[in-house]
């Protein structure tokens, strides 16, 4: 008997809008149909969505976020879009429109650049709309890539970063690879757009792993899950039931139903053979992430207790204040096991009693940390690294290099950072910003023994890192060595002191 052919569901599993007059989705599709652009049904629905205006002709999201699994065509969504607000719709005041491209990595942006240059050149009616035609209208400059119409309206293509909205008043804002979006970014790029009118923000994504800085895509989740936000929507492609952490957790990874409810392009642009061989190479974890796009709600109890660490009280000094700032502040490196990725942290005294602690940045590879010290460490007054110089081997010679001191700690006082870490967080004097993460390295990590010197974190699972959990500990410790004496003078070694 032939297996029947399998056909991925146009429709998306969860749609959350607020209440809408409309939808300008018609005048872009006659703009895509006159450049020769086609789209998908459930990109069509994405894009009719996203698109929505209330009964002002205001856009009735100006926070949208979709979720879908990689490859299947997302990329289709974000570039009639930004045709769209480019193209089509002016701002009401007269002045020029600017649209942000952002992404992660500028590999990323610069393609999502290319594509739409193509279909630009390719389109005799796009071109004349560009200020000087080709040569005036389009930047291929490095780092200046974009287009201006004769209007001033412009798009441009950016790698986010703590400074990436620097001098830019922004209309329109996509987050392509929003799994990876810092709240640091966000911040730097949300003043952009507080004094424009009619102003939407588009996030675009996949399921981010335990290595991804996802603190704000998760809030997009969130608030667009709920429909708490009466100006945020949400779509998303995913198995049926996938929000709910007891449903998830027995899914069939090889019901090929599932296949096709979380992959919109399966039967259109994807082979099932692409997805058997994924299923044969990944993980249970990392197929359920990456191709079926299964992302369960938190549920605050759910963590198990692996040490005398109480993760209530943990929660409960939770505070958006306590971001880590000003002079006397501590840098704490960790290094993954294998050198594969890096958490950088920060520590600062908060008031007579407290110090908080602050994820900074956690990615792959570890040729960005020392840099990225560097500049850390100058932004918050030559603030004080410290780290453990086993754990950080393979970036000692990267400090050296750029002249970047830091204070090793010893068996003893990695011990002793742990414990005063623990105490200080069970009495309710470790402020930190409500950083997911954190609180998911916290909960993963166990103690292991280091000797006579007391206990250590250790990961609870091998897959899951615990970097975030030794780089606060390890920062807080920073603080107050900092506070109880001049520390040793900085130096390079290759062991424990």
């Amino acid at each position: 008997m032939l297996e029947r052919e399998l056909h991925g569901r146009q429709e998306p599993r969860l749609l959350t809008l607020p209440p809408r007059a409309g939808s300008k989705v018609d005048e872009l599709l006659d703009l895509l149909y006159l450049i020769g652009v086609g789209v998908d049904p459930w990109q069509e629905a994405s894009l009719d969505a996203l698109l929505s205006v209330d009964d002002r002709d205001q856009w009735t999201c100006t926070e949208f976020g979709e979720l879908v699994a990689r490859q299947n065509g997302k990329g289709n969504v974000i570039l009639p879009y930004e045709l769209g607000h480019l193209f089509l719709w002016p701002r009401e005041d007269g002045e020029p429109k600017l649209i942000v491209h952002t992404a992660h990595e500028f590999k990323t942006a610069r393609e999502a650049f290319r594509r739409i240059e193509r279909i630009i050149r390719s389109s005799p009616l796009l071109v004349a709309e560009l200020k000087g035609g080709v040569r005036g209208g389009i930047s291929t400059s490095h780092g200046e890539e974009g287009f201006e119409l004769k209007d001033g309206t412009r798009l441009r293509f950016l790698a986010r970063s703590k400074n990436s909205g620097v001098g830019f008043t922004c209309d329109v804002l996509v987050v392509d690879e929003g799994q990876q979006t810092p709240i640091s970014a966000m911040d730097a790029l949300l003043p952009t757009m507080s004094s424009v009118p009619n102003h939407q923000i588009l996030f675009t994504g996949t399921v981010p792993d335990e290595l991804d800085d996802s603190e704000y895509f998760e809030g997009v989740r969130d608030r667009g899950r709920s429909g708490s936000d009466r100006r945020s929507g949400w779509i998303e492609f995913s198995p049926d039931g996938s929000d709910d952490p007891d449903l998830a957790a027995g899914l069939d990874i090889e019901d090929r139903e599932l296949w096709e409810q979380a992959n919109p392009a399966l039967g259109i642009r994807m082979k099932p053979e692409a997805i058997e061989d994924e299923l044969n190479r990944l993980g249970r974890d990392s197929f359920l992430r990456e191709r079926l796009s299964v992302w369960p709600n938190r549920r605050p109890d759910a963590a198990v207790r692996l040490s005398e660490l109480n993760l209530s009280a943990w929660r409960d000094s939770a505070t958006p204040a306590a971001s880590v700032a000003g002079e006397q502040a501590v840098i704490a490196v960790a290094l993954g096991r294998g050198g594969g990725f890096g958490t950088v942290a920060a520590a600062s005294r908060f008031d007579d009693d407290q110090i908080a602690v602050e994820h900074k940045k956690t990615d792959r590879q570890t040729r960005w940390i020392a840099p990225f010290v560097r500049d850390l460490k100058a932004e918050l007054g030559d603030a004080l690294v410290v780290l453990d110089p086993k754990n950080a081997a393979a970036i000692i010679n990267d400090l050296d290099k750029l002249g970047v001191k830091y204070l090793p700690m010893n068996m003893n006082e990695i011990a002793g950072a742990h414990g005063g870490f623990i105490e200080d967080v069970n009495a309710g004097l470790v402020p930190h910003r409500d950083q997911a993460e954190v609180t998911a390295s916290l909960e993963l990590a166990t103690t292991r023994s280091i000797g006579n010197a007391g206990m250590t974190w250790e990961p609870s699972d091998p897959t899951k890192p615990i970097t975030h959990a030794q780089a606060v500990t390890w920062a807080h410790w920073g603080v107050k060595k900092r506070e109880a004496a001049p520390p040793r003078k900085p130096a390079v070694v290759r062991g424990y002191a």
